[in-house]
């Protein structure tokens, strides 16, 4: 994934963030294999194995909390949304 700048895309990700999970880094733009959940849980030092940063992303769809690099998850803005109306749906802790 390309440096925004000098940092990774995926620095500052936090818990309750939107994320879209892509297979791979940079992939074509008619690539299907994708889908978005809610950051549950942010890795600790212990858990970052070989310099690649996992989180705990619960799938928005299934359900289903799966472990994902953080090279493969880009943060999503919803234009106009209030935050102040937004229910989590992930519990913020």
């Amino acid at each position: 994934m390309p440096l925004q700048g000098n940092r990774p895309p995926f620095i500052g990700l936090k818990a309750g963030d939107l994320v879209l999970v892509q297979a791979t880094p940079n992939p074509d733009p008619s690539d299907t294999d994708w889908w978005m959940g809610w950051i549950v849980r942010c890795a600790h030092r212990a858990q970052c194995i070989d310099g690649t940063t996992m989180y705990e992303v619960k799938d928005a769809d299934t359900g289903e909390l799966r472990s994902v690099d953080a090279e493969h998850a880009t943060r999503l803005v919803l234009a106009g949304m209030d935050a102040t109306k937004v229910v989590p749906l992930v519990p913020m802790s």
